[in-house]
């Protein structure tokens, strides 16, 4: 099924997609660990982001995060870009927006006024098995035993199947921050994971 990246929709395609894989399975039996993906907002997002269904995807994603947890956005750059970007409240239904509308404001954004605003996801892996996909809001998951982290640009050659996840961290457009010695007797595990993702059709 083919989605849009970013959104709900979308974590729950990884979802489903990753857990219906017997080779991933087998790959992962003996992994254990979860991700913070951190995906630093840049022009690209800005980019796609005035493509009202691209835009609808990113605010479903949001909205996926309970309201009372929404308060953590309140004064960062990711609350900012909301709140003073796009003119949205936290607390709406954030679903249910009128994308066409929002997606208008976008060309009047520039992403230096949101210096560090990034969508975080969580992905938590335990023996061959993506128990969870979810969004962090800010502060959350900081714990996490693996951070990938780099602008919206480069995750999406991750995302879309035209790079992995090693190559981009080799070539420095995403760092990795975690037991990298752990990652490395796993590598299988890995890189069937990124092929999964990358496998995921996407809507334009």
């Amino acid at each position: 099924m083919a989605v849009v990246f970013p959104s709900a929709d979308w974590m729950e395609e990884l979802k489903k997609v990753v857990n219906s894989d017997e080779q991933y399975k087998k790959a992962a039996a003996n992994w254990e660990g979860d991700f913070l993906c951190i995906v630093e907002l840049d022009e690209d997002a800005l980019k796609d982001f005035s493509n009202p269904k691209i835009l609808a995807g990113f605010l479903s994603m949001i909205d996926t995060v309970p309201k009372e947890k929404r308060e953590k956005y309140k004064g960062t750059p990711a609350g900012d870009f909301l709140e003073k970007g796009l003119g949205v409240s936290l607390d709406a239904d954030l679903s249910s927006l009128n994308a066409e509308e929002l997606a208008k404001k976008i060309a009047e954004l520039k992403i230096g006024d949101f210096k560090g605003a990034s969508l975080d996801m969580w992905l938590d892996f335990w023996h061959g098995e993506l128990r969870n996909v979810e969004v962090a809001p800010p502060g959350e998951r900081r714990d996490a035993k693996f951070k990938l982290i780099g602008p919206y640009a480069n995750f999406k050659l991750l995302v879309t199947g035209k790079s992995d996840a090693i190559t981009l961290v080799v070539g420095g457009k995403l760092k990795l921050q975690g037991d990298l010695s752990y990652m490395m007797r796993n590598m299988a595990a890995v890189k069937r994971f990124t092929d999964l993702m990358g496998s995921i059709p996407l809507e334009s």
